[in-house]
C-alpha cells in the first residue's frame, strides 16, 4: 500500500495527501506525533541492531523512520544501511549530493538543508533529488520553512516541512511574518493579531520567547494553508513571483530555477482554468510562456501567404473579441481572405490568429503602459526572428505603434507601417496598406479549417492537422469526412476531437496512453496504465488504447509519471468505446 498521493498539480507545486493516523494534506507539517524514528546508525552497536530496533517500532499509523547514517553534505555517506522491507507508511532520511540506491519508502528527508546559504546549492539539493524520487513519493525539508520562503521551497520540489526553525528563531528573539523576520523588541508595533502577540504587545509575558515561537509558527501553517489553496485555484505562480520580492536570495532562486527548463516543463500543465498573470520579468521565464513560443516555431505550419500583418494584442481575449480587433478587421475588409494575421504581445512574443485560443494566448493579462523593457524586446524579436525564417512572405504591413513600432523598426524588418492605433486616419492608412499589399496575393483557406488543422497541430504535433483533417469539411459546427462521420465538434472551449477523429491521429503514435485487457470506468488510475507517450502533460487531449477499449481522455498528471505512480487519477476519460 502507497500512503502518499498527489491530488492536484500546479507547475511543481503539488497539493497532496499523506495518510496516517491523521491525514495530512499537503504542502503541510509533520508533527512529532506523524512519526517514530530509529535515529542514527551510530545510536547503535551494529547496523542489524538499527534494523532490528526498527522492525519492533514500525507502525501501521504512523510514519516509520527508517535508520540513517548521518554525513555531512558534500561528504558522502561513510557506509549505507540496507533496504527494509516493512509494512505501513515508511520514512527515509537520504544524503541530497551523493545519492545511493534509494530505499522504499512513502516520505523521503532530505538531511542538512538548514546549512545550505546559497540558493544554487539549495535547489539542486531539492530539485536535484526530486528528479530521483518516485512521483507519488513525499519529499520533506527539515528545519528551513518560514512564511517568507516555503512558496519558494514547495515550487522547488518540497512537500512536507516541520515547524523547528520557526521555534528555534522564536527562542531567539527573531519575530516572523510572510514578509520576512526581524528582532523583537518592546514597543515593536506587531501587525499580527493573534493571541501570542496580543500578550507580546500588551508586554503579559515574563519571557517573551515562547510567545514569538507559537507566533512563528502559527504564521507557518497559514502560509502552508494559503498555499494550499493557492494550488487549487491554479495561480501558485503568480504567487511566487510577488512571494520571492521578500528576500533577494528568494528572488535568485527562482531565476535559477528558472533556468531548469526541462525540470519545470515537464511538470507544467498545459492548461489552466485561471488567467496567467505576467506582472514581473520573471514572467518571460515562465514554463507556458516558452512552450507556447516552442510550439509556434515547432508545431505550428504557417499558412501559405503572401502576406502578413502585424497587429498589437489587446486586453480583452481571444484578441478577435475585441474592440480594436475588430475595428482592424472592418478596415481591412475583403482583403483579410488573402492576408495571414500574427499578434505580437508580451510576454508571448508572437500569436498566429489561428491560435488565439490556445492556452495561454486566450487567457493572460499583462500590465499596460505602452512601454517595451530590453528583455521583452530581446524576447519578441528573437521568436519573431526564428517565425519569419519561414521565408513564405512577399510583403509584411506592420500596424504598430509607440515602443512595439520603434522595437520592430529598429531590428530591420521591412514592412510598411501603417501607424497603429484605432483613430480614423490609421484605420484609413492600414486599409490601404493592406489593399495594396494583397493585390495579386493568393487566397487563404477557409479561417475555421485553419483554426482546426493549427490547433490540432499545435496540440498533437506537425502534421496532426493534416492527417485530421484529409478530405474532410465544415458542415455547421462540425468537422465530417466523406461518409458523414464525425471528427470534432465546436464547443465553448473550441474544437474537440471525437473518436473517430482520434482513430485518424493513431498512425502518429503520439500522445498515447496504452491499458491492459480492461474496460476503464470514470478514470484511468495510474496502475492501469502500461505505457505512456513522455511528452504528455497535465490538461493534454490523449489518446486510450487497449486490447478492450479505445478513448479520449484529459492527462491528469504527465506521461512519465503515468508510468512511475501508483497511485492517482492518469486520465479523465472524456469519450470510450468498447471493442
Amino acid at each position: 500500500m502507497r500512503y502518499f498521493e498527489v491530488i492536484r498539480r500546479d507547475g511543481p507545486a503539488r497539493l497532496g495527501r499523506l495518510s496516517l493516523a491523521r491525514r495530512i494534506t499537503t504542502p503541510g507539517v509533520l508533527e512529532p506525533d506523524d512519526f517514530i524514528s530509529a535515529g542514527s546508525v551510530f545510536s547503535f552497536e551494529s547496523i542489524a541492531e538499527a534494523l532490528d530496533a526498527t522492525t519492533k517500532m514500525a507502525s501501521h499509523d504512523r510514519l516509520t523512520i527508517l535508520p540513517f547514517v548521518p554525513s555531512p553534505l558534500h561528504t558522502a555517506p561513510p557506509l549505507e544501511v540496507a533496504s527494509m522491507d516493512l509494512s505501513g507508511p515508511l520514512g527515509a532520511v537520504i544524503h541530497p549530493f551523493f545519492p545511493k540506491e534509494l530505499p522504499r519508502a512513502d516520505l523521503y528527508i532530505l538531511g542538512g538543508l538548514g546549512q545550505l546559504q546559497n540558493p544554487r546549492d539549495l535547489l539542486k539539493a531539492l530539485a536535484g533529488t526530486r528528479e530521483r524520487l518516485p512521483p507519488d513519493s513525499a519529499v520533506m525539508a527539515p528545519a528551513l520553512a518560514t512564511p517568507w520562503n516555503a512558496a519558494m521551497l514547495v515550487y522547488s520540489g518540497v512537500d512536507m516541512v516541520d515547524g523547528v526553525r520557526m521555534e528555534m528563531d522564536g527562542y531567539q528573539g527573531i519575530y516572523h511574518t510572510r514578509d520576512g523576520a526581524r528582532l523583537w523588541q518592546d514597543g515593536l508595533e506587531l501587525p499580527c493579531r493573534c493571541p501570542s502577540c496580543q500578550c507580546l504587545a500588551k508586554s503579559e509575558a515574563k519571557d517573551p520567547r515562547p510567545l514569538l515561537a507559537a507566533h512563528n509558527i502559527l504564521k507557518l501553517e497559514e502560509e502552508l494553508a494559503n498555499l494550499r489553496e493557492i494550488i487549487r485555484a491554479e495561480m501558485f505562480r503568480e504567487h511566487l513571483e510577488m512571494q520571492v520580492r521578500a528576500r533577494p536570495e528568494l528572488t535568485a532562486a527562482l531565476r535559477l530555477l528558472d533556468q531548469e527548463e526541462t525540470y519545470l516543463e515537464r511538470r507544467t500543465p498545459t492548461t489552466r482554468r485561471s488567467t496567467l498573470l505576467a506582472c514581473s520579468a520573471e514572467s518571460l521565464q515562465r514554463a507556458e510562456v516558452k512552450r507556447f513560443a516552442n510550439r509556434v516555431l515547432t508545431r505550428y505550419k504557417p499558412v501559405e501567404s503572401d502576406v502578413l500583418l502585424l497587429l498589437p494584442c489587446s486586453a480583452r481575449k481571444p484578441y478577435s473579441t475585441s474592440r480594436s480587433h475588430r475595428f482592424f478587421s472592418e478596415a481591412i475588409g475583403p482583403a483579410r481572405r488573402f492576408l495571414h494575421e500574427v499578434i505580437l504581445t508580451s510576454p508571448l512574443a508572437v500569436v498566429p490568429r489561428e491560435l488565439e485560443e490556445a492556452y495561454p494566448a486566450a487567457s493572460y493579462d499583462v500590465p499596460v503602459t505602452g512601454r517595451w523593457d530590453l528583455e521583452e524586446r530581446a524576447w519578441l524579436v528573437l521568436v519573431l526572428d526564428a517565425f519569419l525564417k519561414s521565408g513564405i512572405y512577399t510583403s509584411i504591413v506592420a500596424h504598430l505603434e509607440g515602443e512595439l513600432e520603434e522595437t520592430v523598426k529598429e531590428h530591420g524588418i521591412d514592412a510598411v507601417f501603417t501607424g497603429g492605433g484605432t483613430g480614423d486616419e490609421a484605420l484609413v492608412a492600414l486599409h490601404q496598406a493592406t489593399a495594396q499589399a494583397v493585390s495579386g496575393a493568393r487566397k487563404l483557406p477557409d479561417p475555421r479549417l485553419r483554426h482546426i488543422r493549427a490547433m490540432t497541430d499545435f496540440s498533437f504535433g506537425r502534421g496532426a492537422g493534416e492527417t485530421l483533417m484529409s478530405q474532410a469539411r465544415i458542415k455547421g459546427r462540425s468537422l465530417i469526412d466523406q461518409d458523414g462521420e464525425v471528427l470534432a465538434r465546436e464547443t465553448l472551449a473550441g474544437w474537440s476531437i471525437t473518436l473517430n477523429g482520434a482513430e485518424r491521429l493513431l498512425p502518429l503514435d503520439c500522445y498515447q496512453v496504452s491499458i491492459g485487457s480492461f474496460v476503464p470506468r470514470g478514470s484511468l488510475l495510474a496502475p492501469g496504465v502500461d505505457g505512456a507517450d513522455p511528452q504528455i502533460r497535465p490538461g493534454d487531449t490523449v489518446l486510450i488504447r487497449g486490447e478492450k477499449a479505445f478513448g479520449i481522455g484529459k492527462a491528469k498528471m504527465s506521461g512519465w509519471e503515468m508510468e512511475a505512480s501508483h497511485r492517482g487519477v492518469a486520465v479523465e476519460i472524456r469519450q470510450l468505446k468498447e471493442l
